[in-house]
């Protein structure tokens, strides 16, 4: 630890939480604990934080009210983002006064926008667990910090927070092949640095560093948040930054929720004393862990806006209790994958389903193409949009290619369209999207 680190952690973040009524210190230190705790410890914190928050939203939101005979979990209704729109202030506990919490929005890229509120000081606790998170890949409050963000004005309370964190704050999408260039030049010239942010803009990054031939030799470790780590990305930014730099792949929410971490293994350690997590069907019955499913998130710590059930619009699958490996560093329950959204999958008339990977398993051998979307407006067909990368020789052939290893996995069930075009827009949060299906507004 340097002098900085330590003046930042024993001084400076002390009079922060002072000055702006938070208890991140704490927090930090709450989340080192859980760390060091057994599965049986954790299951009771887990279950105890369910139960207060079942009773509290009863007795104190006006949503919950008509549930006061029952405070089972299934007994509540499953909250979606529609029904969270339309009841935003009956949501509110009437302990709080919505005029007094922080309002935070969703980025919309299921296609319903959604608002939460929670107190400055549930912030505080979001913004420990993210730290902590980001400790695992080695990072320590002072390090030097490289951040992609949607954020392009930074108010004042967060450029003070760079500026004491030592954070390079980048915008996530839009950037050009010369400032990324740029940013590969100024990343070499770094002896000790970590990256945080969104694994398609981190993924470009290293792209640009391979092709011009830039390897930063000073990336310590990298966080991932946002949208999805794929394995290419993974291979890419290996190669680019290191073998044996420290990776962390995570999953949250905009609505204030950072529900699940990979550290150790390639699974994720699911944030128990902060959420209850339920996979279900598309009748809301659970599943067997394995299975996949609708993720249900309950929020165990944001009493001033109480989430229960709340259906993010992705699908995961938990990890059956007998697949956890016999040695982890950490006891928390473990979900074995993150699909992605609801809309990230393909769907056949024989009932064969594609998820993302699916395509990017076989798209990621053919370096001729560029960038690529599938759409989907009908059970028996998709057309897959792609950008051709003219560095590599490109011809008829690799569509054939490409079109057979995707009908051997869809058994000849789908008809397919390939069309050249020369921009694949993004979505409205400027997240880029592999899958986009329109079978349920049809």
């Amino acid at each position: 630890m340097t002098l900085y680190n330590s003046l930042l952690k024993r001084l400076i973040l002390p009079i922060g939480d002072k000055l702006f009524g938070g208890n991140y210190l704490k927090y930090i230190s709450d989340w080192k604990r859980y760390d060091r705790l057994s599965e049986k410890e954790l299951q009771t914190i887990q279950e105890e934080g369910l139960q207060k928050i079942l009773d509290y939203a009863v007795n104190n939101v006006p949503f919950y009210n008509a549930f006061k005979a029952d405070k089972k979990l299934s007994s509540f209704p499953i909250l979606t983002k529609d029904l969270l729109r339309q009841n935003v202030k009956e949501l509110i506990s009437n302990s709080y006064d919505i005029q007094t919490l922080d309002k935070n929005h969703s980025s919309g890229s299921t296609g319903v926008q959604s608002f939460t509120y929670m107190t400055q000081d549930h912030k505080f606790f979001l913004r420990a667990l993210q730290t902590h998170w980001w400790n695992w890949s080695g990072y320590s409050i002072g390090d030097s910090l490289l951040q992609f963000g949607i954020s392009q004005k930074r108010p004042f309370i967060k450029k003070l927070k760079d500026i004491f964190y030592r954070c390079t704050y980048v915008k996530a999408f839009g950037l050009s092949e010369t400032e990324l260039e740029q940013l590969s030049i100024e990343l070499n010239s770094k002896k000790n640095i970590y990256i945080a942010g969104y694994p398609s803009v981190i993924n470009q990054l290293a792209e640009i560093c391979i092709k011009k031939n830039i390897y930063p030799k000073g990336v310590r470790g990298i966080v991932c948040f946002g949208d999805k780590l794929f394995e290419h990305y993974k291979k890419n930014i290996n190669t680019a930054f290191g073998e044996n730099l420290t990776l962390i792949d995570t999953y949250g929410c905009a609505e204030g929720m950072l529900m699940a971490s990979k550290y150790d293994l390639d699974y994720y350690y699911i944030m128990s004393p902060h959420v209850y997590l339920e996979i279900v069907d598309d009748e809301g019955s659970l599943v067997l862990d394995g299975e996949m499913g609708h993720v249900l998130v309950t929020c165990l710590t944001n009493f001033a806006m109480p989430l229960i059930r709340y259906k993010l619009g992705d699908l995961a699958i938990k990890l059956p209790q007998k697949d956890y490996p016999k040695t982890r560093l950490l006891n928390y329950p473990l979900l074995k994958q993150v699909i992605g959204r609801e809309t990230d999958i393909v769907k056949t008339t024989k009932g064969i389903t594609l998820n993302v990977h699916s395509f990017t398993g076989v798209l990621e051998y053919f370096p001729e193409i560029k960038q690529y979307k599938i759409i989907q407006n009908d059970l028996d067909a998709i057309i897959i949009e792609y950008i051709v990368d003219y560095s590599y020789d490109f011809n008829d052939e690799v569509i054939e290619k490409i079109k057979t290893k995707l009908n051997t996995l869809t058994d000849y069930c789908l008809t397919m369209t390939f069309i050249e075009v020369n921009i694949i827009k993004p979505t409205r949060s400027g997240k880029p999207q592999i899958i986009e299906s329109n079978l349920k507004t049809k």
